[in-house]
């Protein structure tokens, strides 16, 4: 009983461990995908607001 009981606990333990090490693995894969995907966007909306800036100087220019 007592070499079940250890097994038991060695085995959550262990469990327990590994899931943890997957966890952070997978927080930081996700933060760094997060990080890429940030950066697009940056990259569109200052593209969006170059253009935009770029009509209204014409519209100021063409009156």
């Amino acid at each position: 009983m007592l070499i079940f009981a250890l097994g038991l606990c060695v085995g959550v333990v262990l469990g327990t461990i590994i899931v943890g090490f997957l966890a952070v693995s997978a927080y930081d894969r996700g933060f760094d995908d997060a990080l890429e995907r940030r950066g697009d966007r940056i990259a569109e909306l200052r593209a969006r607001h170059i253009a935009v800036a770029r009509r209204l100087r014409d519209r100021a220019r063409a009156s």
